[in-house]
């Protein structure tokens, strides 16, 4: 699965390869067939894309890469450090769903897919991008964005991975979760399945993150816990 993000052309807007670097990847079967999804966190270069990409695997097909990707965290304000695929003519920002009539977003999505575009939706506008050979949808409808009016993602970017980790919450038994660490948050997954479509079924929460948090350890039981200064760990839950 390394190997195959790697060679992704995740940011391939022009004739650039566009492949970016692979941070982690944690294992998680999110849909009760037996065979773990890979999840694999990743270093982008622009503010756009993904930071965490899906991988499926299955004897017949090899690994393949679900359509949705993830972004762990809040929304963060703009820090110079990842190009704007605005800038270079690939990105566009458009809101949808304002003359009143309940939006069809599966079929949208299906149009964007069929166009060879790429989307991530916001609470209230869509961002959309065309990438040679990389076709991706992120599900930001939750995040709070800088102001309630904002329809565009020029203020903002996503935060960074630190640690992400696969395995149990303390007081949920024996299900499972996925958890991401970033600079200012605890970002914690919920997995019921894969759509047809290509899309999570899915939980999400976003918590801040507890002062002197380095890191997060798997536990001998198999329990995701935050790292913490002198080699303690603090538990987590979901509600």
């Amino acid at each position: 699965m390394r190997a195959m993000a790697a060679r992704d052309p995740v940011e391939a807007f022009k004739t650039e390869k566009g492949l970016v670097p692979v941070r982690d990847i944690q294992l998680l079967d999110v849909d009760g067939d037996g065979s773990p999804e890979a999840f694999v966190s990743i270093d982008p270069s622009f503010r756009q894309t993904p930071t965490i990409l899906v991988y499926t695997y299955d004897r017949q097909h090899g690994p393949q890469r679900l359509l949705e990707g993830l972004v762990a965290g809040q929304l963060q304000p703009v820090s110079g450090r990842f190009t704007d695929d605005h800038t270079l003519g690939f990105g566009i920002d458009m809101t949808v769903g304002e003359d009143g009539k309940p939006l069809d977003f599966d079929r949208l999505l299906a149009a964007a897919v069929k166009n060879r575009m790429s989307l991530v939706r916001y609470r209230t506008f869509l961002h959309a991008d065309g990438r040679k050979g990389f076709v991706s949808f992120t599900d930001l409808s939750d995040r709070a964005l800088p102001t309630p009016g904002t329809n565009t993602c020029q203020d903002f970017e996503f935060s960074s991975i630190e640690a992400l980790a696969a395995g149990t919450l303390s007081g949920k038994g024996a299900t499972r979760y996925l958890v991401a660490l970033t600079a200012s948050d605890i970002t914690i997954y919920y997995f019921r399945g894969i759509r047809s479509n290509g899309t999570l079924d899915k939980q999400v929460w976003v918590r801040p993150r507890l002062p002197g948090a380095s890191g997060l350890k798997i536990m001998p039981n198999g329990e995701v816990q935050l790292s913490m200064p002198g080699g303690r760990s603090e538990p987590l839950t979901a509600p």
